[in-house]
């Protein structure tokens, strides 16, 4: 059996979040106002040692192939959107494809959002 981890991308700056949600949203945003729903609920989880990456860093994609490695996560299935015919939060597996160097095996598959 293959595992194949979900991936939403939307962990790195775009224009139209900066525009729709305010100036610097990620889903870092999100993870940081999240609250527990219910008693014993372990609610936000902050990433270990406060590492609020960014996905368009080369060196957080280098760091997370090597923890899907180590942990025998076959591959990431990057998710975007295509949004009024722009695609949008393709960034991460663009550079994969421009990264030659890190052997990550992924695909990218979306959502068509029409406004």
């Amino acid at each position: 059996m293959k595992f194949i981890a979900y991936f939403l991308p939307q962990y790195h700056y775009v224009k139209e979040n900066d525009e729709w949600w305010g100036r610097g949203f990620t889903e870092w945003t999100n993870v940081k106002k999240a609250r527990p729903l219910f008693r014993g609920h372990y609610q936000p989880h902050k990433p270990k040692d406060d590492n609020y990456y960014v996905l368009t860093e080369k060196s957080t994609v280098e760091y997370q192939t090597d923890l899907m490695d180590k942990y025998n996560v076959y591959g990431l299935a990057y998710y975007h959107y295509w949004f009024n015919g722009k695609l949008l939060l393709e960034k991460p597996a663009e550079n994969l494809l421009k990264w030659k160097d890190i052997n990550q095996r992924f695909f990218s598959f979306g959502q068509i959002i029409h406004g």
